[in-house]
């Protein structure tokens, strides 16, 4: 992987390099050649300062001249400006007429009007700059061989007045500037070059050493990632075994109870079954016989649904939500713990809500915190107290009305069922209410419980979506509502509770 990713970045930024080299070497190389174009320019002007008499002179200087005549006028010119510096000199005249050329005096009498730097220079402007020499103006420079020189323009003043009477247009050769500029453009190609040679290798070497690194950090972040994993699934295995040892111990004190409502139906059926060996005679005696067979068999019957109803609870299965009738998950509940003889004396009110919307939840899970809950109650309760179990429907908006409230925040038009159970202990001191979802938090004595009821009801009720809120009763006892979401907003009916 470290290598594809080198090779990627070498490739890229190798294409990046050359085009950087490309952009940098041409700005450098422009820059430079203008700078050296202004010192071609500025010694050329050291040379047309010895056009100053002349660029302020009288209306005889531009008059167009013949014969004996012109030849002294070229006489004065070669005299003072023929120089190495000057290929051609022209003089114009402020019609735009050549009353003088240096090289071809057949163009003496012709104008130019198309020459838009002589114009500029009869505005009294110097133009000074590069020519291509395609121009009728240069049909002679071309015939000498030239394809490029330095033209300036210089505007030649009345003396005594700002009147401009004629122009000058003068060459000058470029040779001598580009023998300079070659060199300097190979020094300045060579230097760029080699500097971004140098830069790219030093980058490569730190991209290379940097892809390394990131590479054993990748590595490493997979092995701690999978580690997490790994320690993820051994903390949800542990969270499941938790679980199911707790619904175990609730089930060991559910069955501790339910031995004497099993021990009860089996001496009726001993008792019966020794009747049913004098079943003889009459009529009478069959049909009484027959009577106590049918009691026999819902005597079966009943410590059957007890067994199975124990065993459902206690067995370990994967969760699995389905939809769920709360009022019924409520009822198995209540058999289990209210059946059994330490409870017997504890009064039981329940008001399960008609036509609830139904609950989406894993059945298993939701029994074991309700029986939980109500073991919780049942024990909370003095002997002959009363535990009291509500179910109805609400919304969000009340969901969370408590002392104590956790898992799952319900928005205020969120359709929920809620159970409630109550019981008539001493209650929860408000100190103690801020911990009583914390693992091995107890306020039982010693032996008495492990502290991780609660703490699992928790986890199964966030598990499910719910909320577990507590509201301790000023005059003592406890108020837990185990507050589930609705599988879907059906209409529920707000008449007469059903009361057992």
């Amino acid at each position: 992987m470290g290598e594809r990713l080198f090779q990627r970045f070498s490739l890229l930024s190798a294409g990046l390099w050359v085009g950087f080299a490309l952009v940098l070497g041409g700005s450098v190389t422009y820059v430079v050649e203008q700078k050296m174009l202004e010192r071609a320019t500025l010694a050329s002007l050291d040379y047309f300062k010895s056009l100053a008499r002349f660029i302020t002179t009288d209306q005889e200087f531009v008059r167009l001249k013949t014969g004996a005549e012109y030849g002294a006028f070229d006489r004065l010119i070669r005299e003072n400006f023929s120089t190495s510096h000057a290929v051609t000199i022209k003089i114009y005249d402020r019609s735009g007429t050549t009353v003088y050329h240096s090289r071809n005096p057949e163009i003496v009498g012709r104008a130019f009007p198309d020459n838009a730097a002589l114009q500029r220079a009869f505005r009294g402007e110097t133009v000074i700059g590069f020519s291509d020499l395609r121009g009728s103006e240069h049909l002679t420079e071309r015939q000498a061989g030239y394809s490029r020189l330095l033209e300036v323009y210089i505007p030649i003043f009345l003396e005594g007045t700002s009147t401009i009477i004629g122009a000058y247009e003068i060459y000058s050769p470029i040779d001598p500037f580009y023998q300079k500029v070659w060199p300097l453009r190979f020094s300045v190609w060579g230097a760029v070059f080699f500097g971004l040679a140098l830069l790219y290798v030093a980058l490569s070497l730190t991209f290379r050493r940097a892809s390394r690194t990131i590479v054993g950090q990748n590595l490493a972040l997979e092995r701690s990632a999978r580690e997490l994993r790994e320690a993820y699934e051994d903390l949800k295995r542990a969270q499941s075994q938790l679980v199911q040892s707790e619904k175990l111990a609730s089930a060991g004190r559910l069955a501790a109870g339910m031995i004497h409502e099993i021990g009860n139906p089996l001496a009726s059926v001993l008792g019966l079954l020794d009747l049913q060996l004098l079943c003889k005679g009459s009529a009478a005696d069959r049909a009484e016989c027959l009577d106590r067979t049918e009691r026999l068999a819902g005597e079966i019957a009943r410590l059957r649904g007890l067994l199975r109803g124990l065993l459902e609870y206690a067995r370990p299965g994967p969760s699995e939500a389905t939809v769920l009738d709360l009022n019924d998950v409520v009822e198995k509940s209540l058999l289990f713990v209210f059946s059994q003889r330490d409870f017997g004396s504890l009064t039981l009110r329940k008001t399960l809500g008609p036509e609830l919307p139904p609950v989406l939840a894993d059945e298993s899970l939701l029994q074991q915190v309700l029986v939980n809950v109500l073991l919780n109650a049942a024990q909370a309760s003095p002997a002959g107290g009363l535990v009291t179990v509500t179910t109805r429907a609400g919304n969000g908006a009340e969901a969370w009305r408590g002392d104590h409230a956790a898992g799952h925040v319900f928005q205020p038009g969120e359709r929920t069922v809620t159970v409630a159970v109550s019981d008539s202990g001493p209650g929860i001191p408000r100190e103690h209410l801020g911990r009583i979802f914390e693992p091995f938090f107890s306020t039982k004595g010693r032996g008495e419980g492990a502290g991780l009821g609660l703490a699992i009801c928790h986890s199964i009720i966030e598990l499910l979506h719910g909320a577990l809120v507590v509201e301790p009763a000023p005059g003592g006892g406890t108020t837990l509502r185990i507050v589930l979401p609705a599988a879907a907003p059906v209409p529920f009916a707000a008449g007469s509770a059903r009361h057992d």
